[in-house]
């Protein structure tokens, strides 16, 4: 024989049940609010922050490094126009030989020498940046280093006429060559 559940006798379905009425839980979309929002907020909190500490440190590296260069552009004159409180390197970097010669196997090549002696208190490597003109018009650019060079110590560059060994090769007896420097840099070590 089979018992039917009696109203008010433990049925928690029926009114008048044992116990109070079960809780109604949260919404769907509430629940996904939370679940999604609270993590997002606090990853775009962390990114936000992480962003602003990557700023900060590559702000204070660029400062470090403004620090280890100077560059100044050579004036028509001869010195260098650098800003006033920078010392003038353009002094430190000089054309010592500027003419076409006879090189092995009768081929011409351009003499140019270039010579840097560092005026600074530490380590610096120089670029020194110009042009070889034939009678007034540009005919080649100047590209030379002097590297790792400690303070007093001078350096030669004899093979800094490299690029320039089609105006060897073209010069007539006649032409006037000039090895101008427009720019000279130096970073520290």
């Amino acid at each position: 024989m089979s018992m039917q559940p009696q109203p008010g006798h433990g049925n928690p379905q029926q009114p008048g049940g044992y116990g109070p009425p079960p809780k109604q839980g949260m919404s769907t979309g509430l629940k996904v609010a939370l679940g999604c929002g609270i993590p997002t907020v606090l990853g775009l909190l962390l990114l936000g922050g992480c962003g602003l500490l990557f700023t900060k440190a590559a702000s204070d590296a660029g400062k470090e490094l403004d620090k280890n260069h100077d560059s100044a552009a050579v004036a028509p004159g001869g010195s260098g126009s650098t800003k006033a409180d920078e010392p003038d390197i353009t002094k430190d970097v000089k054309v010592t030989s500027c003419t076409v010669k006879d090189g092995e196997y009768g081929i011409k090549e351009l003499d140019l020498k270039i010579e840097y002696m560092n005026s600074g208190d530490r380590r610096f490597t120089y670029l020194a940046e110009g042009e070889v003109t034939v009678n007034g018009e540009k005919k080649s650019d100047i590209l030379s280093t002097g590297q790792n060079l400690a303070p007093g110590q001078k350096y030669t560059d004899d093979s800094a006429g490299a690029l320039a060994y089609d105006v060897a090769k073209s010069a007539k007896s006649g032409d006037r060559i000039e090895c101008k420097l427009i720019k000279v840099s130096r970073n520290a070590y």
